[in-house]
């Protein structure tokens, strides 16, 4: 009885609870506590989960001024710390932590408008520093970073366009941006989430009302696919991949108007690998505080953490959900980059993925393709003979339970070497033609200048020739002439005495 006193005991009050085998089925899911609040209340601030296991709030709106203000909230010790401010103040930004660390907060409002700058925070340094700028200004976009480190910034209110359906697409490695495919559906004030599959998730938002749309994006063949639909219209809604790889959606309200009810405190379970909701059945699975206009990230510990809002003022709140987990969790594959993509036949092309398993250790992988089939079973591979075409490549890992993860799917091209493009052929052999067209008209020039030199010659030597006799003509008739006027002159008078 001591023992299991002292195991109930250590489930309540230790920091990472001792779990005794229990699942969704028997235990609430999630089930939540409140923690420390915030020292700042506000909504629409943008927050992030940093490699150094904090939780950064920053910025935001208390219904009086757009702040700059930063603080960080610490799971293991819950408390709070002030940060280095924010250079430009901002409201509902969107937010993502790159693959190098950096916090990167995009756009928002400034209290003067939407605005287009991309501002930094290097955790490390507790330093900002700004990026290049978004190409579009948007307000309630919102953030999420793929598997290949290229953070993606999507919909959001844009001036003169309150429904922006612009995917835009941050390079931290270049810091330049691009565009990608338009967002089948216009939204501001949507939630992004990337998925345990890689695909990143558009969930809800306005439109002019509040939307239960679920679109999905695929970085890897820059394409958008209808999922199936939230169980209830809403924005500025809080959502976060647990740790079982199911996306929470938690919260939210219906009015496009900052600070006015409803306010919900609902919880509604997305699975990726079923494309199925559900909704917990649990008391304890409520959010205790109902709110919106705020945001929910997962710490490294797995928990999941709703901190500020507006629920008719604007809080500190900070609540902490538990989200237990299966028997076995299976694993998540990612696909990190191939590369060259296109290639051409017979070129290398390299593939690079792992895998991750929140409750265990991924102890293989395989790869296969849609034309060629299985390619590897190992975490990176080099391939040169992939067939002519469009692949779509598949990538899975298993975990040490022996669960197989969801496909991981991204898409290459190879294509033929341009020699043997028939198209490329016959624009060589057009080339070559219209080569030899020219080399024949060129010889022609110069048989035909040749002509002209030679005549000019013959040309030159009769008005030579011409003007001889031109010459000895006129010496002649001067000649004559003389020999005329001489004989014809009167003999001189003879001499007198």
């Amino acid at each position: 009885m001591l023992l299991l006193t002292t195991l109930i005991a250590s489930m309540v009050f230790v920091g990472n609870p001792v779990l005794l085998s229990v699942s969704a089925v028997d235990s609430p899911s999630p089930s939540w506590r409140t923690k420390t609040a915030m020292p700042t209340a506000r909504g629409q601030a943008a927050i992030v989960t940093g490699d150094d296991g904090l939780i950064y709030v920053m910025g935001g709106w208390a219904g009086a001024a757009v702040l700059t203000i930063v603080q960080a909230y610490n799971p293991l010790t819950d408390a709070w710390t002030g940060k280095a401010a924010m250079p430009q103040s901002v409201r509902g930004a969107s937010a993502a932590k790159g693959h190098n660390g950096l916090i990167y907060v995009v756009g928002g409002e400034s209290g003067a408008g939407q605005i287009k700058t991309v501002q930094a925070y290097n955790a490390t340094s507790n330093a900002w520093s700004t990026k290049a700028n978004a190409l579009n200004a948007t307000w309630m976009a919102s953030a999420a970073t793929g598997n290949d480190g290229r953070i993606f910034v999507i919909g959001g209110e844009s001036p003169g366009d309150a429904h922006n359906n612009a995917t835009q697409i941050y390079d931290p490695v270049a810091d330049s941006w691009s565009l990608g495919a338009d967002m089948p559906t216009g939204r501001s004030e949507l939630t992004v989430v990337k998925g345990s599959d890689g695909l990143i998730y558009a969930m809800g938002g306005y439109n002019g009302s509040a939307m239960s749309t679920v679109e999905a994006y695929n970085p890897s063949t820059n394409t958008w696919i209808r999922k199936a639909p939230m169980p209830t219209p809403k924005l500025e809604f809080g959502a976060a991949l647990g740790p079982d790889g199911k996306i929470y959606v938690i919260g939210g309200g219906t009015s496009y108007v900052n600070n006015a009810g409803p306010f919900f405190n609902s919880v509604e379970i997305f699975d990726p690998r079923t494309n199925t909701w559900s909704v917990p059945g649990w008391t304890e699975s409520i959010m205790p505080t109902a709110r919106k206009e705020f945001s929910a990230v997962t710490g490294l510990n797995g928990r999941i953490y709703a901190i500020g809002g507006a629920n008719g003022a604007y809080i500190a709140t900070n609540e902490e959900a538990f989200v237990v987990l299966p028997d076995n969790v299976s694993p998540t594959a990612y696909i990190d980059s191939v590369t060259p993509n296109p290639a051409t036949r017979g070129q290398t092309i390299t593939f690079t993925g792992h895998g991750a398993d929140s409750d265990g250790s991924v102890v293989a992988y395989k790869w296969r393709s849609s034309l060629n089939g299985t390619l590897s079973t190992s975490s990176s591979f080099s391939v040169s003979t992939l067939a002519v075409g469009t692949h779509t490549i598949y990538f899975s890992v298993k975990d040490d339970d022996g669960a197989w993860s969801t496909e991981a799917v991204a898409a290459v091209t190879v294509d033929v070497p341009i020699g043997e493009d028939p198209t490329y052929q016959q624009l060589q052999d057009v080339n070559e033609a219209l080569s030899n067209k020219v080399d024949d008209l060129a010889q022609q020039n110069a048989n035909l200048s040749d002509t002209v030199d030679a005549l000019a010659a013959k040309l030159d030597s009769t008005t030579m020739m011409l003007l001889g006799i031109s010459v000895v003509t006129i010496v002649l008739v001067v000649v004559a002439i003389a020999l005329v006027y001489m004989g014809r002159r009167p003999k001189p008078a003879a001499a007198t005495a």
